[in-house]
């Protein structure tokens, strides 16, 4: 027979799921660079994400990672993300599950390990550099972990999008990917669980709309291989009379990408991109936590950390802003892939 087997552990982020590899994967993979690595994957390995991410295994909403070796030697792990349509560079909500398993199962140097309130640092790999991360580790559970985004800045100001609630404006923003941030009105389009069939559709009403706009040039200069719309941010603005309050959220908002795929958390990278994006239009102060809520009630907090930076060739301001949240582990999976199950190999997706 025909067989394979792969492991994997799951955990959540504030409510979305993320499925990390650890077992099924070559040990030697080629490739000088991690987007290397993840190249040669993509085009020998692929089924191991089509069946981790999809149907029957997964769902048309799973996120996930492999997690493999460093190839830079100052990382103590690269991750490299995965969905059912494809890879992607950043997964903020994904990179807090991921430092939360390296440290709950041991697999950093004993020496970096430090009990609260004194923070771990772990630095991960990814495609786009790496990221230095801070985590509340109490002795037998990940409290928090910390990250600092990838540089943010705006590539287009209020574009106006014509939609079925009526006429919208928002902002692409790159975040590690590139979103549409839209505030929307909470009597046209309230973010909430019962409403996430009307949310869906919005959000991918407004992505054909601008993926058709030829005159919308949407790349990303430093990095050549992120380019054309990843999701968009449907938000619901709340009225914080108390702006250093981070019991209380700035915003409730529902992450769209890919065909109508919906972030059940606040969306880590989208978290930043938002709090980014509102500081260099100067409509947040940098001394703050900005309070970004999910569409289940789940939080994650942001701030600014450095400002006055420049991205996308020089061409843009940006600046550097800190995620803080937790995950949680579920469980540790043993799959077993039988090459002539077609159907369970491949996996499928039924969207939405």
């Amino acid at each position: 027979m025909n067989t394979a087997t792969i492991t994997t552990i799951e955990t959540h982020t504030c409510g979305e799921p993320f499925r990390i590899l650890i077992n099924g994967l070559p040990k030697r993979i080629p490739g000088k660079t991690l987007l290397e690595k993840r190249n040669h994957i993509s085009a020998n390995y692929d089924y191991i994400r089509k069946t981790l991410m999809n149907e029957p295994r997964g769902h048309y909403d799973m996120f996930g990672g492999y997690l493999l070796d460093p190839v830079n030697e100052e990382a103590d792990a690269s991750i490299i993300f995965i969905n059912p349509d494809g890879y992607t560079d950043q997964c903020g909500h994904g990179m807090v599950s991921v430092v939360t398993t390296l440290i709950q199962e041991g697999w950093i140097e004993k020496s970096k390990y430090r009990l609260k309130p004194e923070l771990m640092k772990v630095t991960l790999e990814t495609t786009v550099g790496n990221i230095e991360t801070e985590a509340c580790w109490n002795g037998s559970k990940v409290e928090f972990v910390r990250f600092s985004n990838t540089p943010i800045f705006v590539l287009y100001e209020n574009i106006k999008v014509p939609t079925s609630i009526g006429e919208v404006t928002g902002d692409i923003v790159f975040n590690g990917a590139f979103n549409f941030f839209t505030e929307v009105d909470i009597n046209k389009c309230k973010v909430s669980p019962e409403n996430a069939l009307q949310i869906m559709n919005l959000g991918y009403e407004i992505k054909s709309y601008i993926r058709g706009k030829k005159d919308l040039e949407i790349m990303n200069k430093d990095f050549p291989q992120i380019k054309e719309l990843h999701g968009v941010d449907i938000i619901n603005v709340f009225d914080k009379k108390d702006k250093a309050d981070e019991s209380q959220p700035n915003q409730r908002s529902c992450l769209v990408l890919g065909v109508k795929q919906v972030d059940r958390s606040p969306c880590g990278s989208g978290t930043a991109g938002r709090a980014g994006s509102l500081f260099l239009k100067g409509k947040i102060e940098s001394k703050f936590k900005f309070v970004n809520e999910s569409l289940i009630g789940s939080k994650l907090k942001a701030r600014i950390v450095k400002s006055g930076l420049k991205a996308n060739n020089n061409e843009k301001d940006a600046c550097i802003v800190e995620i803080e949240g937790h995950a949680n582990y579920l469980g540790t999976s043993t799959w077993k892939l039988d090459f002539d199950d077609i159907i369970a190999t491949e996996g499928f997706t039924i969207s939405h």
